[in-house]
């Protein structure tokens, strides 16, 4: 399952804005990676120093990896298409990150 943690300057980006990428996220990593369960996660942090306006991290375990360039770059065009179709006004920066993880769930 892929998780994605967006960070924010909230002094840049107003809470509809992330909001809207927030949903935007979850819509464009599960139809690239082919996963409908995405949690998506945004946070602001309270003090920051020299940070860009929006950072993306999506987390994915690694053998459902099998390309990361082509995947990347996949992902890229969804986050440019989108925000050229809703006329986004934010830079984003994105990180894929491939995870060697154990996930247990309903604990």
């Amino acid at each position: 399952m892929p998780v994605v943690t967006i960070e924010f300057d909230k002094d840049v980006v107003n809470e509809s804005d992330i909001q809207k990428l927030v949903n935007a996220s979850h819509e464009i990593v599960s139809d690239v990676t082919k996963i409908e369960d995405v949690p998506v996660y945004a946070h602001s942090s309270d003090y920051t120093a020299e940070i860009a306006p929006i950072e993306i991290f999506i987390r994915l375990s690694a053998h459902k990896i099998t390309d990361a360039e082509a995947l990347a770059q996949e992902l890229r065009t969804a986050f440019s298409d989108w925000k050229l179709t809703e006329n986004y006004p934010h830079s984003i920066n994105m990180t894929l990150i491939p995870m060697q993880w154990n996930i247990e769930t309903g604990i």
